[in-house]
């Protein structure tokens, strides 16, 4: 999708949420009220935190490939990869942009440089799915109690979903390791299918390389767990420095399944989150609870990953001239067959 219709699209879903929000009346004294804010700039650093170690994350995968690229150079391409995913840099999503520059830099090794910003969100994503499933586990039965039929149904499908697919990831990624199936010639004629060929021709590649490193995976997947665990800590604190009293708060193992879904669903164009978090909140949250509490919480949310993306922006100002080679050379090298995939605008897994 061309980056224009993205930022439509999202303008449109946004617009849409804010309309139906201004005919909730606890809506504007909830914006309007008082809030903590102690408590709310606290998610900031927490946040900055998380987008940190998720970009050391990836220098991890990338220094044990043997490719030059300093710390300096990783915390550079990735918050300039934030920022692409946030503010689109022409057509290049992040992580196209993080592969181009790691592969100006190590020209004869184009394969490991893409590789390694797969496995890296693979990786994120695996462990995502993994806390979901968890945190589903622990969801308090009394919580569950206390929910209309209708409203305790969604969290129980939600939950099933969640666990499936965690398990069905885990069993896909032990299939992958095995040397017999990586290095069948079956992947290499599944090369040019259409439409998943690329993506497939990719992840086995980033397999392939990456499959003797098992120690190194299951690092970066501990690592994954502390970054989620941050932003869930995040949503956490905004929920807490809102203006929101006690009554009115969803449990805090409710919020442990509400964000995971939310951050998955960031992988959509901005609005899509907004969506989905607000109405997970709307389901776990107590009834006297204001219906679209979750959009309130998600525009902090964005406003802090604003803030982040300034870090982008200033290295940015600081090589407009060579940043924007870098995306031309993203949107000519890495054509629409053969991108990366779409990462996770809103958590950057």
């Amino acid at each position: 999708m061309q980056a224009g219709w993205k930022v439509l699209l999202s303008g449109l879903l946004i617009g849409y949420l804010v309309l139906r929000a201004t005919s909730d009346p606890q809506f504007g004294p909830l914006l309007a009220g008082r809030k903590d804010w102690p408590v709310l700039l606290a998610a900031l650093p927490v946040c900055l935190a998380a987008v940190t170690i998720t970009i050391l994350r990836w220098h991890l995968l990338v220094h044990a490939l043997g490719l030059d690229f300093s710390v300096r150079q990783t915390l550079r391409a990735g918050f300039l990869g934030y920022l692409a995913n946030l503010l689109p840099l022409g057509l290049v999503a992040g992580d196209s942009l993080k592969a181009v520059m790691l592969i100006h830099a190590n020209p004869r090794r184009k394969t490991e440089a893409v590789a390694s910003v797969l496995v890296d969100r693979v990786l994120g994503l695996y462990a995502l799915l993994l806390l979901a499933a968890g945190a589903s586990l622990l969801l308090p039965v009394e919580q569950l109690a206390r929910l209309a039929a209708d409203d305790r149904q969604v969290i129980q499908r939600l939950c099933s979903v969640v666990q499936g697919v965690a398990v069905l990831a885990s069993l896909g990624l032990g299939v992958m390791w095995i040397p017999a199936v990586t290095h069948s010639r079956l992947w290499d004629r599944l090369e040019h299918a259409p439409l998943i060929g690329g993506v497939l021709h990719r992840l086995v590649a980033a397999m392939r390389t990456y499959r003797r490193r098992w120690e190194l995976l299951l690092a970066a997947v501990g690592v994954s767990l502390v970054v989620h665990l941050l932003y869930v800590a995040a949503v956490v604190l905004i929920t807490l420095g809102i203006g929101l009293g006690p009554s009115q708060r969803p449990a805090v193992g409710s919020i442990f399944v509400i964000v995971p879904p939310s951050m998955i669903a960031g992988a959509l164009p901005i609005g899509v989150y907004e969506v989905t978090i607000t109405l997970l909140f709307r389901v776990a949250s107590p009834p006297q609870a204001p219906p679209n509490v979750g959009l309130v919480i998600a525009l902090a949310y964005r406003l802090i990953q604003i803030s982040i993306a300034t870090i982008g922006a200033g290295y940015w100002l600081a090589g407009r001239r060579e940043v924007r080679v870098l995306v031309e050379e993203a949107e000519a090298e890495l054509p629409a067959g053969e991108t990366l995939p779409t990462p996770l605008t809103h958590s950057e897994v």
